[in-house]
């Protein structure tokens, strides 16, 4: 290995002498002809060109023209790099191709095909010249050929500055409210400026340095390129070194101006960036903000969503009810949690169906509404702050109308944000940037709340903590609130009601316990976390239980309505369900949910012991997972290898014929419906 690391690093060290050479030679090649003209010029020339007005005349027409092409061409060129930024053009591989003609062209070629459009009998010139106009040799030829051949880089610097802004900033300006104009001009502008200003910059640079197209279309008047060109054909390399330190000095100018805000655009986040921890958080005022008068005060369904969407090969087919609570939206990463919020919100269109939200249809039936024109306040799993504003300016984002200002303080305080507001995105902890993004939302005065896993990158106590401000909220200002979460602890601690989604479909809605306790699938019971999925066969049914076996032993369940003798079932058992206890050497198996294992692992997590366990004797086939407390395996001195009894009792065996173990054909939907809905 030591052999193997020494050669590896004399091989890195000897590629970077080559290229370290490569390099070299290649800026020499560039600083020579820049340096070494130098001592050349000859100071007199360049006072006697001066005076005569000659070159002054020059960098002026130069300077003029450049700025006026600069502006045109930014006028459709930042436009147009948005919408490829974006991916909103058809064909964008066929409008990159045009934009990269003038700059793979030869210049006076380019020339050429100008002069034939605009030139005397050309299709613009023609008309030009009855209305007593002309371009040639004009400084309007000379604007034209520089618009030419500058627009390409404006198009290109714009499409990449677009692209370093997180589109997702974008997109929660819709849901504040804002309309798609004053998004792009109060975010993705600022954001990009940067990078579009040392556009700007490259790009008049490359028009003040035009000459092949301006020749051939405007020789005069004359530029600074035309005029270095006719003072070295005309007087000799002698009274052109002068132009030449002339273009150079601007050259550089710009070229630094240009770097700087590179510099910047690189330095200017479109995400925050989080710091450590800060001041001890206060704790939270009772809420008294009532119901803002607007709102009515209504108790049916705010959420009626039944449509399905495609993306790719994934479908999600949404068949979901929601009123004034917290439904908790759980399930796998991939399910759809996330496409569903998004479709809600109004940032996706489905491809059938209907959506109706507090009352008014916003999808179906020839009707789409646009986010802005939705009652949906979104918060996402990263805060999405807009890092260029302050805390206040963030949340009055979303403010308007009489009393945005008292309401702003209200909320301040309501979501422990007071002292903080003049304060950027980068200067907070990340419970902080959530809160504000939670303030933001709220701002907007929203019917529905939709939390797209917006405390999963917090630790434990800080996301506790806003839970406790979710639960607060939502009850102060009766809301909707769905939050999507992965983890069954969120949902179960924040959910009045839990939707369980799987592969594109809402399997099961109940309330957290009855979900857990009585899966509707075998999926579902997969992901809230039952470990213990058991094949068997019912051998008995009675009034009030039912006996299954499995694995040569008989258990028994007060669960599973609607089976019969020899369906094939599958036995649910949460792990902590259990209790563990010694076995008696002259009964191993007595008792009808006694299980006799051997221990033949244990792993400790946190407060809890997991114990593996295989069946002993007849249920040889059974294997277990068993969650103890770890006092109670420590009081037992229980030892891997050890043959102990599992016990559990009826009523906490679930049963699910295997039939619905596709979780296509549940026999048992677990549902209730929204609270007040009829």
């Amino acid at each position: 290995m030591t052999g193997q690391a020494g050669g590896s690093v004399k091989g890195w060290a000897s590629l970077q002498a080559v290229f370290a050479i490569l390099a070299a030679a290649l800026l020499v090649s560039f600083l020579l002809p820049l340096l070494a003209f130098l001592p050349e010029v000859d100071r007199v020339e360049l006072a006697r060109q001066v005076e005569r007005a000659g070159l002054v005349r020059a960098v002026a027409v130069s300077g003029a023209s450049a700025t006026v092409a600069t502006l045109l061409a930014a006028l459709g060129g930042i436009p147009l790099g948005y919408l490829l930024a974006r991916e909103r053009i058809p064909l964008s591989w066929l409008v990159r191709t045009l934009v990269l003609i003038p700059l793979v062209l030869p210049p006076v070629a380019a020339g050429v095909l100008l002069l034939n459009v605009y030139g005397p009998g050309g299709l613009v010139g023609s008309l030009l010249e009855q209305a007593g106009w002309t371009l040639v040799n004009a400084v309007g030829g000379i604007i034209v050929a520089q618009v030419f051949i500058t627009a390409p880089f404006v198009i290109l610097t714009a499409e990449a500055a677009f692209r370093a802004v997180n589109p997702r900033l974008e997109a929660v300006g819709a849901t504040l409210g804002r309309d798609p104009g004053e998004v792009f001009r109060r975010i993705s502008l600022p954001l990009a400026r940067y990078g579009l200003l040392a556009g700007l910059a490259l790009a008049w640079m490359r028009a003040a340095g035009e000459f092949g197209a301006t020749v051939v279309l405007a020789y005069h008047p004359r530029s600074l390129p035309v005029q270095l060109w006719v003072e070295l054909t005309g007087r000799g390399l002698r009274a052109a070194l002068p132009v030449a330190l002339v273009a150079l000095a601007l050259a550089a100018v710009i070229l630094m101006v240009a770097q700087r805000l590179a510099a910047r655009s690189r330095g200017a986040p479109s995400e925050v960036r989080l710091r450590g921890p800060g001041r001890r958080e206060p704790d939270a005022p009772r809420l008294t903000i009532p119901t803002p008068s607007e709102r009515p005060a209504g108790d049916g369904s705010l959420i009626e969503a039944r449509f399905s969407v495609r993306l790719g090969e994934f479908v999600l087919d949404a068949d979901l009810e929601a009123g004034q609570e917290i439904l908790a939206l759980f399930g796998p990463s991939g399910a759809g949690k996330s496409t569903l919020l998004r479709v809600i919100a109004g940032l996706l269109e489905p491809d059938s169906g209907r959506l109706v939200l507090a009352g008014d249809v916003v999808c179906g039936a020839g009707r789409r509404v646009r986010p802005e024109g939705r009652p949906v306040g979104l918060v996402f799993q990263e805060p999405s702050l807009f890092p260029h504003l302050s805390v206040r300016e963030n949340v009055m984002f979303a403010g308007n109308g009489e009393g945005a200002e008292t309401f702003f303080r209200q909320l301040l305080g309501v979501t422990r944000l007071e002292g903080l507001e003049n304060r950027y995105p980068a200067e907070l902890s990340g419970g902080q940037q959530q809160r504000v993004a939670l303030a933001r939302a709220l701002m907007r005065r929203p019917r529905i709340l939709l939390l797209d896993e917006p405390f999963s990158s917090l630790d434990t106590n800080m996301r506790e903590r806003l839970h406790r401000d979710v639960r607060r909220i939502q009850a102060a200002f009766r809301l909707c609130v769905v939050y999507v979460t992965h983890e069954l602890r969120d949902a179960c601690a924040l959910g009045d009601r839990m939707a369980v989604i799987g592969d594109g479909r809402i399997e099961q809605i109940g309330d957290p316990l009855s979900v857990i306790r009585h899966p509707a699938t075998f999926d579902v019971a997969r992901f809230v976390g039952v470990r213990n999925l058991l094949e068997g066969r019912v051998s008995r049914v009675a009034a009030d239980r039912i006996s299954v076996e499995v694995g040569g032993l008989a258990l028994e369940s007060r669960h599973g309505g609607g089976l019969r003798v020899a369906d094939r079932v599958y036995v649910c058992v949460r792990p902590e369900e259990f209790s563990v206890g010694r076995s008696a050497p002259e009964a191993p198996e007595a008792g009808p949910n006694h299980i006799p294992i051997v221990i033949r692992d244990r792993q400790l997590r946190g407060a809890t012991y997991t114990l593996e366990g295989e069946g002993s004797g007849p249920g040889d086939r059974i294997r277990l997972e068993i969650e103890l407390p770890v006092r109670d395996l420590e009081a037992m001195d229980l030892e891997i290898g050890e043959e102990v009894v599992a016990r559990v009792r009826p009523e906490a065996i679930h049963l699910i014929p295997i039939e619905a173990a596709d979780g296509r054909r549940p026999a048992e939907r677990v549902t209730a419906a929204p609270p007040g809905s009829s």
